[in-house]
């Protein structure tokens, strides 16, 4: 069997990307987070969306285990296109997290005086946030080189958000009212053009 590095600077790179995946979103969501809960208006009733940010967790450590087994084995010369896609998709819901500024809150929720944001990457879609997440753990799949780690992450990636935006959305369109009405109108969820 094949093993899933070619060499120690892969493996290297692939735990550094995945560590620094993990830690970094984690201080400073978690910081930006409840630097704005001080401004909370509202919030849905009973909302567990705010799990959806956790439960991801373990589907990659069953990708990452699948990878390592080589199980639905891929070529290796995806390692790097992957681990780009996953750096890739970092950087944007970095950007798109960054943008909303003090409206952005790790639970489903609106601030005081809460606007619709239409700038940076909310011009194209009104999720750039989640689409990060989605790129970048199809490209952890690919840097795992496993069919079956890109399908599980897809599969647990597409649940957890199809809950979250139905919960994020409804709500949304309830406090934000006609605004974000319009705004849904002339973006798309997660692809530019396409859904």
């Amino acid at each position: 069997m094949t093993p899933l590095f070619e060499s120690r600077l892969e493996e290297v790179l692939f735990w550094v990307a995945f560590l620094g995946s993990i830690g970094v979103p984690l201080l400073l969501f978690g910081r930006w987070s409840l630097k704005n809960a001080a401004t909370k208006k509202s919030a849905p009733r009973r909302d567990i969306s705010m799990y959806t940010n956790f439960a991801l967790l373990p589907a990659a450590i069953v990708a990452i285990a699948l990878g390592y087994a080589r199980i639905g084995a891929l070529p290796h010369w995806l390692f790097y296109p992957g681990l780009a896609l996953f750096i890739l998709g970092l950087a944007l819901t970095t950007w798109s997290y960054r943008t909303l500024g003090r409206f952005f809150s790790l639970e489903v929720q609106v601030q005081t005086e809460h606007r619709v944001v239409d700038t940076g990457p909310y011009r194209f879609v009104r999720h750039p946030g989640y689409a990060g997440v989605l790129l970048g753990l199809l490209g952890l799949g690919l840097a795992l080189q496993s069919w079956a780690a890109v399908l599980v992450l897809a599969v647990a990636t597409l649940a957890a958000l199809a809950y979250r935006l139905r919960v994020e959305e409804q709500f949304l369109v309830s406090e934000l009212g006609d605004d974000y009405v319009r705004y849904s109108r002339r973006t798309k969820r997660l692809i530019p053009y396409v859904w």
